[in-house]
């Protein structure tokens, strides 16, 4: 079966491209504006800002001190060379300097020293004693002039300033000199005064009280000493004594000695006569007899005398021993009497040592003083300062700044985010509505089998298939109200009425325009205003609707006797007798069509999912909620609540604004 569309007819899809279209040109004007503005202002402040050059040179400053050696290049001298060389008297001698060449220069006075300060930049080389002196400006003559004049003048300022730092310092050493040549002076005066009035020497020796203590101290050392000696004599003879044996003082006895002797030869002469003759004759024999006798005698006096030597010995030894205790004691008691004396003397000349030392020290620094003096005065070197040019500034050929090809490309980049928000901005405050566009002019729809048992709809020219629904639930179930409901498709709503005839067509296209089943009932021929395709609905929600053309050229006809003043009275849907239709009859009519349609909804099609159909619709043009009586008569509140998102954020639009035929009801279900 083919159905024809009237080329003003909506269709949903050429609808959406008409608004996105116009959306794509509002964003493409305002993204244009936007990116036009913001480029050609960038770029006028790229083009117009004025080149800069920069050229630099590399100095070696060495400075000499007093003695003519390099000065070792510490971080403070590092850091005061640097401030020197930017530094305003240093600029102030350039720019006279410069003046004098011919050079032009900014300003005048103070703003041309200004300019050259700010122009001028001085940076540390790492790792070295070398500086370099960066100038950056517009003018590339200035630059090569400045920099290439500014090592004489940094010379001229360091030479200027060393030799009146030298000139200062030589000034203070001699003051300083003169100084200390009173301080020596009122030091000498005041120690030779103290020993004259103390009676106090150079040296400690020379003085009684200390010769005398000396000499006592010695004595008692001396005692102390002889003291210790004869003790330990004399415990070693009571010791000696106490065990039996002979000590070496007895062993030194001549008489004890001589004693011996004979008794040792009397001891040998036995031996003989023993290795001679037996023991018996020796008991017999009168001389053997005899040296016993005398070797008997001899052991006694040996003991009596080794006796009397001990005795002596020991004797000796304690006299000893007493003598050096009297001695020790006499002493101490010389060296006590001698101390206070001595005390006096050595507090004067430990006060005359510090006097001394004192004027030492003063003396030594006074001499290095005058040797610090002399070399100021004797070395020309301390006026010499140097500033090697490692490398010479050369004249620039290029701009340094500005980069122009790559600040145009921030500028692009810019421009381009600028319009991408402006875009952006303007969308959020303007979304355009969903709205149906305009089929194009002779467009057809095919009907064929394939889709849920019933046809499908395809379309004519372009074959683009209306929009099928997906089953909302298993058939007979009634559609729920709650929540956005399940509406019927386009192709569903042009498939039910290509499914009916007669009095069920005319019925299911009066619910798709959004009657209720009473004024669906009450309506009758006269209702009718075929010249004007207009549908006159009364009752408290009167109104006139447009009718499609197809709808007013198949409405059933009264009978053919009947004059016209009867047929208007007639009702519009009736039975085969003429007798108006009831809300059975109306359900009936509706689940037929609905199962030869093959809808998913089956039997359970109701009236109301038509009108519910027909409102979503109204509203998916942007119709207010106030404008639908004006349409579709009294609307449940509950079912606005649930159709509120079919209206979405599209502008609202009055009941004169939207087109009450949906496109089902446009394409005449006859032809084909």
């Amino acid at each position: 079966m083919n159905a024809s569309i009237r080329p003003d007819a909506p269709w949903p899809d050429d609808s959406a491209h008409v608004v996105s279209k116009r959306g794509n040109r509002r964003r493409l004007l305002v993204f244009g504006i936007v990116f036009v503005i913001v480029m050609l202002a960038g770029q006028a402040w790229n083009f117009s800002r004025p080149d800069e050059f920069r050229t630099s040179t590399r100095l070696q400053i060495s400075l000499s001190d007093a003695t003519g050696a390099t000065e070792t290049a510490s971080a403070s001298t590092y850091a005061s060379r640097l401030q020197l060389v930017n530094s305003r008297p240093v600029l102030a001698r350039l720019a006279g300097q410069l003046r004098e060449r011919g050079v032009d220069l900014p300003g005048d006075g103070e703003a041309e020293v200004t300019q050259l300060q700010a122009m001028l930049a001085v940076l540390p080389v790492s790792g070295s004693e070398v500086i370099q002196v960066q100038a950056t400006g517009g003018d590339p003559e200035l630059l090569t002039a400045a920099l290439n004049a500014l090592p004489a003048v940094v010379q001229a300022e360091l030479a200027g300033r060393q030799n009146h730092d030298a000139d200062e310092r030589l000034r203070r050493a001699r003051a300083e000199l003169a100084r200390l040549d009173t301080r020596a002076q009122d030091r000498r005066a005041r120690l030779e005064q103290f020993r004259q009035r103390a009676g106090v020497v150079a040296e400690r020796d020379d003085n009684e009280a200390v010769s005398v203590h000396k000499g006592l101290t010695n004595a008692l050392n001396t005692a102390v000493e002889k003291e210790a000696a004869a003790s330990a004599r004399l415990r070693a003879l009571t010791e000696a004594a106490a065990e039996g044996r002979m000590s070496s003082q007895g062993r030194q006895d001549a008489t004890l000695s001589s004693l011996e002797g004979k008794a040792n030869q009397v001891r040998e002469d036995i031996r003989e006569m023993e290795r001679s003759f037996t023991p018996a004759f020796m008991e017999m024999d009168p001389k053997a007899k005899a040296l016993r006798v005398r070797l008997t005698e001899l052991e006694r006096q040996i003991a009596a005398q080794r006796e009397l030597g001990q005795t002596a010995a020991l004797q000796a030894a304690r006299e000893d021993v007493a003598s050096a205790q009297a001695q020790v004691a006499r002493l101490r008691e010389k060296q006590a009497a001698a101390r206070p004396a001595l005390g006096k003397v050595s507090a004067k000349m430990s006060e005359a040592k510090v006097l001394d030392d004192d004027l030492a020290q003063i003396e030594k620094a006074r001499r290095d003083l005058l040797e610090r003096v002399a070399r100021l005065e004797s070395n020309e070197q301390r006026r010499v300062a140097q500033v090697n040019i490692v490398e010479a500034a050369v004249r620039p050929t290029s701009p340094f700044r500005p980069d122009r090809l790559m600040d145009g490309s921030w500028v692009l980049g810019a421009a381009l985010l600028a319009g991408a928000l402006a875009m952006a901005l303007v969308e959020a405050f303007n979304r355009p509505p969903p709205l149906v566009p305009v089929a194009p002019a002779n467009t057809t729809l095919v009907l064929s089998p394939g889709w849920q048992g019933g046809p499908a709809l395809t379309a004519g020219p372009g074959r683009e298939a209306l929009p099928m629904a997906e089953p909302a639930g298993p058939p007979g179930a009634a559609p729920a109200l709650q929540g956005p409901p399940r509406l019927l498709q386009q192709a569903e709503a042009a498939a039910l009425l290509a499914a009916t005839r007669g009095s069920a067509r005319l019925a299911c296209a009066l619910g798709l325009l959004g009657l209720t089943p009473a004024e669906a009932l009450a309506l009758t021929h006269g209702d009718l205003r075929p010249d004007e395709a207009a549908l006159q609905v009364r009752g408290a929600w009167a109104r006139v609707l447009p009718l499609p053309a197809w709808l007013t050229a198949t409405l059933p006809a009264g009978p053919a006797d009947m004059p016209p003043e009867g047929r208007a009275g007639r009702p519009l849907l009736a039975d085969a007798a003429g007798q108006p239709l009831e809300d059975a009859d109306l359900q009936a009519m509706l689940a037929s069509g609905a199962l030869d349609a093959g809808l998913p909804q089956g039997a359970a099609l109701s009236w109301e999912l038509l009108r519910t159909t027909c409102i979503a619709w109204l509203l998916g043009q942007g119709l207010k909620f106030s404008e639908l009586p004006a349409l579709v008569g009294r609307v449940d509140p509950a079912l606005l609540a649930a159709l509120a998102p079919h209206q979405g954020e599209a502008p609202r639009r009055m009941a004169g604004e939207v087109d009450p035929l949906m496109p089902a009801l446009r394409m005449d279900p006859a032809t084909g």
